[in-house]
């Protein structure tokens, strides 16, 4: 019976999720690639105001991968999870409205985190091979306000049409 009223994910969210998931398995697939070009230590722990790393060895390369991939399977879970209604206690069960508003809001922090989390593996090769960082502490920091518009989005969103009703 709730198989019924299963709300739609966006067209746009599918294809959003494929160029970002493309994205993200071109950057592995760039560092398997350079992966044999790594030195034995490469730095892994940067910071933004030196030029002084924390070095470890070069399967440290995916780690930071290996963690998006964790973070994207959880959020794609909570998008799939937010597109069926959930019985609660002395109230009603979300709208069609509210639920797409929820599977939105997923579906742009999901592929905001991966597309930050593949930009900072490219930062993380070039530097390792010896080049000069491309990945400047402002960008890191404008990540953050565009994760902070989406979260702010969503909640309003939610308000407002909670309002509606």
């Amino acid at each position: 019976m709730l198989e019924q009223q299963k709300t739609p994910t966006p067209r746009f969210c599918k294809t959003l999720t494929l160029i970002v998931a493309t994205i993200f398995l071109a950057g592995i697939t760039a560092t398997l690639i350079q992966y044999n070009k790594l030195p034995a230590s490469i730095p892994v722990l940067q910071s933004f105001s030196s030029e002084h790393a924390q070095f470890g060895p070069k399967i440290a390369i995916f780690y930071l991968p290996f963690i998006a991939l964790m973070l994207f399977l959880l959020l794609q879970y909570l998008e799939i999870k937010a597109a069926y209604p959930v019985l609660r206690k002395n109230k009603p069960a979300l709208s069609h409205t509210e639920r797409q508003n929820g599977i939105i809001t997923f579906c742009l922090i999901k592929n905001s985190i991966l597309l930050y989390f593949t930009y900072s593996l490219f930062n993380d090769l070039t530097v390792a091979l010896g080049h000069k960082r491309i990945l400047l502490q402002w960008h890191a920091y404008l990540f953050l306000f565009v994760l902070s518009i989406i979260f702010i989005f969503g909640i309003v969103r939610g308000i407002l049409l909670n309002k509606k009703k």
